[in-house]
């Protein structure tokens, strides 16, 4: 499947584009979406003899990627890489709720799985690089997924997206002098934080970004435009006093 808007285009995740996959995620420093396939990070597949010895990022991230790539060889794993001059510069995961994350063995935390019980496919994950960020590259992402989810028959789409976003220079400045439990960040977000009403919701407040990260999960005005409805504050991302943001779960019928 391929799309355009502006000089963005789209492919699926597949062995063909498994290059460009493993390509953009060196490229983002991210973890190929493992946390979601898997409902856990993947500890390094390799060991060392070596009793206590440490692995690198390098290694750990080249471990989920093949752990990974295994996957998408056995139709598990599935995803929209957005390309711009035809290098990738974002992605945007997808998957059936009961492949998301795929049956294991090991235990696997609730948070890591579909909110309804009636939820038929799950988008997880939003990841644009960092030099084409504020140009529309999820909402292209996101429109392929939900494409490609009407054409395997569609049905009740989950995901669970930050209220809203707000930059606040400040807010890192204190917790770099006081630490991010401490009185002084409870004060300040007490006094200080934005929050605002969502109609059937209530009262929210937004989540915290930076000029160089953007949370994987996306923004509710980004999926509102596709006509996904939010539903209900979620209870295993939103926070403590310390950290009183919300994620809303939102639910599309495709």
């Amino acid at each position: 499947m391929a799309s355009r808007t502006k000089r963005f285009t789209t492919r699926e995740l597949s062995t063909r584009t498994l290059p460009d996959f493993e390509r953009f995620f060196w490229q983002v420093n991210g973890c190929g979406c493992a946390l979601y396939l898997f409902g856990r990070h993947l500890s390094p597949a390799a060991r060392s003899a070596e009793k206590g010895k440490r692995f690198s990022g390098k290694d750990w991230r080249a471990g989920e990627l093949a752990a990974v790539k295994e996957l998408v060889r056995k139709g598990l794993a599935h995803g929209i890489l957005v390309y711009a001059d035809g290098e990738p510069v974002g992605w945007c995961h997808f998957g059936r709720a009961e492949e998301v994350p795929v049956p294991r063995e090991d235990s696997i935390p609730r948070r890591m799985f579909a909110r309804n019980p009636s939820t038929q496919w799950r988008i997880t994950c939003l990841l644009t690089r960092i030099d084409h960020r504020r140009q529309g590259v999820a909402t292209v992402a996101l429109t392929a997924a939900v494409a490609a989810i009407k054409m395997r028959g569609g049905g009740w789409v989950e995901a669970v997206p930050m209220a809203f976003p707000h930059r606040d220079p400040m807010l890192t400045k204190l917790r770099k002098t006081y630490g991010w439990r401490s009185t002084e960040i409870t004060e300040y977000l007490r006094e200080s934080w934005p929050s605002k009403d969502i109609p059937g919701i209530g009262r929210v407040n937004a989540c915290p970004v930076t000029t160089r990260s953007m949370d994987h999960a996306g923004t509710l005005s980004m999926y509102e435009k596709l006509g996904f409805k939010p539903t209900a504050i979620d209870e295993f991302r939103s926070s403590d006093p310390h950290h009183p943001w919300h994620y809303l779960v939102v639910r599309l019928k495709a």
